[in-house]
């Protein structure tokens, strides 16, 4: 009896101690703040190196092999440095992207221009790889040499971002593009480079999109930090509903790896899960891995039929014909760039046989955006130009209509 007592009492101060314990251990949750990985500024440089610097000779060079001719002088030599730095994707969470900052050497007081480049699917053909490695680069080369500090950046799934591009989807390009203009600012401010407050954008296809949609977020959110110049987007798909709604209803585009492109980006972006929908067998197997970042797109081209209809299934284009697909519509009016006032100065360049990004996006951008209110809007209309033809004419109309300001 005696020591079932003890046995009783033991087990009593057992469950007290226990319980002290555990109300303890509930406060000390409530009064600790539990550990969150490191958030950092956008726009701050992670990690940087030098590609080398090119003489203006060297630059001049390049345009020699391509047979391009500009009516520049090229007076600096030009370093590029290639940075990985912070952003946020497209649902703001932190991510790290890339780019390129090209800087002319042995002058100072530069305007900055940030330049986005056109549509691509190789990963590794992006200006932070090399500035040749892409058209924007060797832009960004040019206008260095002329005096600008040129910003290029790769975008969300391009040089060491490894996710699926998030093609001509505006919530998601616009925040690697804002961060890269802060990153060329504050590289500038640490390397005692002055700039002058001028701020440019431009860009070409894809890029015409990203930097038309860029602006709109510019003076939106961003005005504080960027008081932009002028705007110069070359042959975007700025009316993304009304040209898919052209597609969809002539079933007359046979640049099939474009609209592809849009539907498998979409598709991860929206959370569809709809490949078998969009697209034929055997391509609705296989357009992920085409967009994976691995392929360039002439090898995606060529694992495309060439006509709409071998690539459309007939039952999901009936559906948009017919006003059917309601969440497809939505996404193309989401990412359409016609519902605001712009305040800089735009100049649009476009071919007007575009046969790729029709020239009618340009038209329209401005019948709306002059429409809305928007001022001092204009076009540039290239003569018989279509989408190739028409990018170097673009971006020597562009340069010459920035150095007027």
């Amino acid at each position: 009896m005696y020591y079932l007592i003890i046995i009783r009492n033991l087990y009593k101060q057992l469950i007290i101690f226990c319980l002290v314990i555990f109300f303890q251990s509930c406060t000390a949750d409530k009064n600790t703040d539990p550990v969150s990985p490191t958030q950092h500024e956008r726009g701050e440089i992670a990690q940087s190196n030098s590609l080398g610097t090119m003489t203006p000779n060297g630059v001049q060079q390049i345009l020699s092999s391509a047979n391009m001719t500009i009516p520049f002088t090229l007076s600096y030599s030009v370093e590029t440095i290639s940075i990985k730095y912070y952003s946020v994707d497209g649902n703001g969470r932190q991510t790290i992207v890339s780019g390129a900052i090209l800087v002319p050497q042995g002058t100072d007081n530069l305007p900055l221009v940030s330049i986005q480049h056109g549509t691509e699917t190789k990963r590794e053909l992006v200006a932070s790889v090399s500035p040749t490695n892409s058209t924007e680069g060797v832009v960004g080369l040019i206008m260095a040499s002329m005096g600008y500090l040129a910003v290029v950046p790769d975008y969300p799934g391009f040089g060491t971002s490894n996710v699926m591009h998030p093609y001509t989807h505006a919530a998601s390009l616009i925040p690697s593009i804002i961060d890269i203009m802060r990153a060329g600012k504050s590289f500038s401010s640490q390397n005692q480079i002055a700039l002058d407050g001028r701020i440019f954008l431009t860009g070409y296809s894809e890029g015409g999109y990203a930097t038309l949609v860029t602006q709109r977020a510019i003076e939106a959110e961003y005005s504080q930090e960027f008081n932009l110049t002028a705007v110069a987007p070359m042959a975007g798909p700025y009316d993304l509903y009304g040209m898919m709604q052209t597609l969809f209803q002539t079933g007359q585009y046979n640049h099939t790896a474009y609209i592809a492109y849009i539907l498998t980006a979409y598709n991860n972006i929206y959370g569809w899960d709809r490949a078998s929908d969009f697209f034929n067998a055997p391509y609705s197997s296989i357009v992920q891995s085409l967009f994976d970042g691995s392929k360039t797109y002439a090898e995606v081209v060529n694992q495309l039929p060439s006509t709409f209809y071998a690539l459309m299934d007939s039952t999901f284009v009936n559906k948009v014909r017919n006003g059917n697909e309601p969440a497809f519509t939505a996404s193309m009016q989401e990412n359409t760039l016609l519902d605001w006032i712009p305040q800089a100065p735009i100049n649009f360049f476009h071919g007007d046989a575009d046969d790729i990004s029709p020239y009618q996006n340009s038209v329209t951008a401005v019948q709306k955006l002059i429409a809305n209110g928007g001022t001092n809007i204009q076009l540039t209309t290239i003569p018989g130009g279509n989408h190739d033809t028409s990018g170097p004419i673009a971006v020597v109309g562009a340069i010459q209509w920035f150095e007027n300001f």
